[in-house]
């Protein structure tokens, strides 16, 4: 027996991924139906079998399926070769050679799958390892973009990812730590995670953050606590999470679900900053300013330098400076909402419909006080519909100087009415009509400041011309070959 359970391990080794799919197979039947003295006697050999092929094998269903056979192996085990087990994990975990990090974490988020609520014992072994991975990993990120190397987060996004893939694993055994005060440099830098370059790390950052979130509002929900008490539900760190995820969306995104959870996130963050600015009642922006911690200063300054690089930081100071006049409850969720409106014409079309749908979540919520009595200010709701429905109304009447599809206009319409809904036909009507206004306006300046161009530089004037006449060609060239793939389908 022992021989052929060698002979199937070696075929971890087997040149075609068919083939060590074949011996997963094997080895997953021989530890089912196999008596249990045999497996504990062979466990310890195919531990490490399986560890290393989850550690190197770069086929992703082969990984996936030596993920599962370990899982078999830990739940197919007596408690002392379970013990065995977790005490190499944890070795390699604990240990300083960080090429073992990434295997180990994955083992030992297989181990919480399998021991639950008996892992919690161990927590305070693996949870300061697991910080200051992240923030290596957070430091990299740092270096790179300092020094312009890549060598760092060559070194560290693997460990990084498998550690949050091990955290998000735990958090769903122990909900405890959602609001453990030790925990709270670890979110974040989850939350600084959501603009690592990695794709990967910003993906499990967003799931981690998403299932945070459900978890402050079944706390809210359930308990009647103060959204305010929790660490990630303060201003600043909502507008900065807002803020990065309005900034991953620049980015071209692999899948569906990740567009969703994106979505999701944005949502509650908006909504979440909108609620506790409601709550405070800070009608001086200087003064909530001047009260906020430094800390939470530093990140609003954060914030703005990502959202406009260029003057971002210039309008925070406009609105906390004393001398502007600042009446306004929200200006941080204006100038977030006038931001997205701008960079929305830089994404594509399936960042563009995140955008949109976004709209229409958080459009109740900012909008739903529209011409009653509330806390929030006429000039801020005013503001706030003005600003939802520009993107929108130029998506509808085709002036975003690109191509837009069919849905994407659609959807545009749709979310425009549901907006309309909200606020009502007259005050929907009134804005709608100082949109077209305000653009007719910055139309006919453009052209006059072309006419002028053609007089006092021709030069510059016919190069723009030909800029034109290259990109009408293009547009034209993409019409004709959708037309023709639309017969040959």
């Amino acid at each position: 027996m022992f021989k052929h359970s060698f002979y199937y391990l070696q075929y971890f080794r087997y040149e075609h991924s068919t083939g060590r799919e074949a011996a997963l197979e094997m080895l997953h039947a021989i530890i089912l139906k196999f008596p249990r003295n045999i497996i504990d006697a062979l466990s310890q050999t195919m531990f490490v079998h399986l560890v290393v092929s989850l550690a190197n094998d770069d086929d992703s269903k082969v990984r996936s399926m030596t993920a599962a056979a370990i899982k078999c192996l830990i739940g197919n085990v007596n408690t002392h070769s379970l013990h065995s087990i977790l005490e190499y994990s944890l070795s390699w975990y604990l240990g300083g050679n960080h090429n073992l990090w990434s295997a180990a974490a994955q083992v030992l988020g297989l181990l919480v799958e399998v021991m639950r609520k008996s892992f919690e014992k161990h927590l305070s072994r693996v949870l300061p390892v697991l910080r200051n991975i992240l923030q290596s990993a957070l430091s990299a990120v740092t270096s790179i973009q300092q020094n312009s190397s890549d060598e760092a987060v060559a070194s560290f996004w693997k460990e990084a990812y498998y550690s949050l893939v091990l955290l998000e694993k735990l958090l769903c055994q122990f909900h405890n730590l959602f609001f453990d005060r030790e925990f709270e440099d670890i979110w974040e830098t989850i939350c600084e995670f959501l603009l690592h370059p990695h794709l990967w790390l910003r993906n499990i950052s967003n799931r981690i953050l998403s299932v945070y979130f459900a978890a402050v509002t079944t706390a809210c929900r359930d308990k009647e606590v103060l959204m305010g008490t929790f660490f990630l539900m303060k201003p600043s760190i909502l507008f900065l999470a807002a803020v990065y995820l309005c900034c991953q969306l620049k980015v071209p995104l692999i899948d569906d679900a990740a567009g969703v959870i994106i979505m999701q996130n944005l949502v509650f963050s908006i909504c979440g900053l909108h609620s506790l600015l409601v709550d405070l009642e800070f009608v001086d922006v200087p003064n909530f300013w001047s009260n906020l911690e430094r800390g939470e200063q530093e990140r609003f300054l954060k914030a703005f330098g990502a959202l406009d690089p260029r003057k971002g930081r210039m309008i925070l100071a406009s609105f906390t400076s004393d001398a502007s006049g600042q009446q306004h409850q929200h200006p941080f969720i204006s100038y977030l909402l006038q931001r997205i409106g701008k960079i929305t014409f830089q994404m594509d079309d399936n960042q563009m419909k995140i955008v949109f749908n976004c709209f229409k979540s958080v459009s109740p919520k900012l909008l739903g006080c529209y011409g009653i009595s509330s806390p929030i200010g006429d000039d801020d709701l005013h503001n706030y519909a003005y600003l939802l429905l520009l993107p929108l109304y130029r998506v509808i009447e085709g002036y975003t100087g690109k191509v837009v599809s069919d849905d994407l206009k659609q959807l545009a319409q749709e979310v425009s009415e549901s907006i309309r809904d909200i606020i009502g036909m007259q005050n929907f009507v009134q804005v709608y009509s100082q949109i077209r206004k305000n653009l007719k306006v910055k139309r006919d300046k453009r052209k006059q400041q072309e006419k002028i161009m053609a007089v006092v530089n021709p030069t510059r004037n016919a190069k723009r011309k030909l800029r034109i006449a290259a990109k009408h060609r293009a547009h034209k060239k993409r019409k004709i070959m959708t037309m023709k793939m639309g017969r040959w389908m």
